[in-house]
């Protein structure tokens, strides 16, 4: 790890026995038997401690700075004479991380009603992060930035760094509506949204929206939640994970997305028949041309699905490609809907045009799509009704690896 080498008067830069008596005095705290003490008493250290922890972190942004201000007049060529990479390194943190601290204090110098307050433990570092940005922010406006700080120091006494935040968004377009739709266009472009393949064959979604975005599909997803029916012991994350791919399936059934590759969107499983019978040693599926699902999953897809049978030889080519059906007649499908009114889980109240049927007897397996051999159920329902894999577990087969089949 590099250092800095800075030219400095002829007293001792860091004072060892102020330093000294600071540790000194947090370890008399620290061996304190905080489980020994009234509850009252635990509350008020902890206030005290968070007040001195707030006036420590102004008293670190007043040195850093002022090492800043030093590496800023030093010409040199190595990379860690500069504060942020020095910082980064010395404390392990991200660039971006050590940036920010270093903006802050940059800041910090420029806003002094923002600086006594950390100092005095009034306000915490959200708040002040929230009050940087708003006088950044208030650059951009008629507003009066030492006025803007100001108000936000006061108004941080009874508010917490979210509702300080709101309480700018306020005042910035009180004061100046051209600013706040400024400001609300530059949010709207930061929006984004990745959906990466991990290496297990998932997806990990990431992304931001702007509030009219991120309220609009929020909606739609509590929408589609309703309320937890019984037995349904999914927590409130993996509902709204199921919620937002229900939201696609929804518009890719729609039908009336543009086409792609000469037809409309649709989810593709290519598997071979063994593995929808669900066979020993039998391949995955292609789920959508790249990820691998079991043949439990190609088989709840199925039960309602575009068909195509594809004959193919010893080598892989193609011989022959039927005729597309479906696995459910669309009549047939209308009677169901009819008989089952709902989903047919336990408690399950699910409409009958938000769920799949489902064959009891599979119709690989040799099962009709006879009215007789349809029940409707939604989504999660249907999920719990395919554990034909537990049929095929050996123990006997425990530890050891089948023949694999050749693609």
């Amino acid at each position: 790890m590099g250092s800095l080498s800075l030219a400095t008067d002829s007293r001792s830069d860091l004072d060892e026995d102020q330093f000294s008596a600071l540790e000194q005095d947090l370890r008399l705290i620290e061996a304190g038997a905080p489980e020994r003490l009234p509850t009252t008493t635990l509350r008020d250290g902890v206030l005290r401690l968070a007040r001195l922890q707030r006036a420590l972190e102004a008293v670190g942004a007043r040195w850093l700075a002022e090492l800043d201000r030093r590496v800023q007049q030093v010409d040199s060529p190595d990379p860690l004479h500069s504060a942020n990479l020095w910082l980064a390194a010395a404390l392990n943190l991200t660039s971006n991380a050590a940036y920010s601290q270093l903006c802050t204090a940059r800041q910090l110098e420029r806003l002094p009603l923002t600086a006594a307050a950390l100092r005095q433990g009034e306000l915490g570092g959200q708040h002040v992060s929230v009050i940087c940005q708003a006088v950044r922010q208030a650059e951009k406006t008629s507003l009066d930035p030492s006025a803007v700080e100001a108000e936000l120091v006061h108004a941080a006494e009874r508010m917490d760094p979210q509702a300080l935040l709101q309480h700018w968004y306020q005042v910035r377009y009180q004061a100046d509506q051209e600013a706040g739709v400024e400001a609300e266009e530059e949010q709207r472009q930061r929006r984004w949204l990745h959906l990466r393949r991990t290496w297990a064959g998932g997806f990990r979604l990431e992304g931001e929206l702007d509030p009219e975005g991120g309220s609009t599909l929020k909606t739609a997803l509590q929408g589609l939640m309703g309320r937890r029916a019984g037995g349904d012991e999914r927590p409130p994350a993996r509902r709204r994970a199921d919620a937002l791919v229900e939201l696609a399936r929804r518009r890719l059934d729609a039908g009336d997305l543009p086409e792609r590759g000469g037809e409309k969107p649709h989810l593709a499983v290519v598997a071979e028949l063994a593995t929808l019978r669900l066979e020993p040693g039998s391949r995955l599926a292609e789920l959508d041309w790249g990820p691998l699902v079991t043949g439990e999953t190609a088989r709840r897809i199925a039960c309602d699905a575009a068909i195509t049978p594809v004959l193919v030889g010893a080598d892989g080519e193609i011989l022959h490609v039927g005729r597309r059906s479906r696995s459910v007649p669309a009549a047939v499908r209308r009677a169901l809907n009819l008989r089952d009114r709902h989903c047919q889980g336990p408690g399950c109240r699910v409409p009958p045009e938000l769920c799949a049927p489902h064959h009891l007897r599979h119709w690989v397996d040799g099962g009709s799509d006879k009215l007789s051999n349809l029940r409707l159920y939604c989504n999660h329902c249907h999920t719990l009704r395919h554990p034909e894999n537990a049929r095929f577990r050996r123990r006997a087969d425990h530890g050891r690896l089948p023949p694999l089949r050749a693609p």
